[in-house]
């Protein structure tokens, strides 16, 4: 049995890496992907994604930076979804409904972030000469035209763009109410009225991350092929 200093600090490492580094490469992934958006947009997607992945440092960034940090988080958010005791059908109050609402996105994303790695990172590594591909120096990379092929698939009977739509609107709900409950859980709202002017912060965060989101993925799936 863990003693209580050992889940104190196991639970504060998990609040911790969902704000930096994952809430960090979350929005640079956002950053990244909203290249595609307006003129020119195709090109300078293609170039970020070549400058990325291309860069020699950025094996140990994805592994230390993100992969790590992402795993130890994922496992801990599962344990704390298994035990959690959601009791909105007693208690209907807002946070009661958060609270639910961050344990049932966090399960999702788990599915929807092994399935986005395999098949924008990975996939590409073990299949070279799938089509839309482009390549850099003999590296396979995703590019702007394997996007827009990719989200209008179809995989498990559903378009591959209603997945990442749901995967998109998991995540950053997932981030900006975890923005709240970081605040409140190191006692940087303390009052009420802190707590309802941070609610209304991570709020308009939310609603800038998931604009910039949903005009990436209307901008790749409407670029022609």
């Amino acid at each position: 049995m863990a003693s209580a200093r050992t889940r104190y600090f196991a639970k504060k490492l998990f609040e911790l890496t969902g704000f930096v580094p994952i809430g960090a490469f979350l929005i640079e992934h956002l950053y990244s992907n909203f290249q595609v958006v307006g003129p020119g947009g195709a090109k300078r997607f293609d170039e970020v994604v070549s400058g990325l992945q291309t860069n020699p440092i950025i094996i140990f960034a994805e592994i230390g930076l993100i992969g790590l940090p992402l795993l130890y988080h994922a496992a801990y958010g599962l344990f704390v979804a298994k035990s959690a005791r959601p009791n909105v059908g007693i208690y209907g109050y807002g946070r009661n409904w958060m609270y639910l609402f961050q344990r049932i996105t966090g399960v999702i994303l788990v599915f929807y972030i092994g399935y986005h790695v395999w098949n924008t990172r990975f996939a590409p590594l073990v299949h070279p000469d799938a089509d839309y591909l482009q390549h850099v120096n003999g590296q396979a990379l995703v590019s702007t035209e394997f996007m827009h092929h990719y989200l209008r698939s179809t995989h498990f009977g559903i378009q591959v763009f209603w997945i990442y739509l749901v995967g998109v609107l998991c995540a950053v709900f997932h981030f900006a109410n975890g923005l709240w409950n970081l605040a409140y859980h190191w006692g940087l709202t303390v009052s009420p009225r802190s707590q309802n002017i941070w609610g209304l912060a991570c709020g308009l965060i939310g609603v800038t991350l998931l604009a910039v989101a949903l005009a990436s993925l209307r901008a790749f799936i409407n670029i022609p092929a």
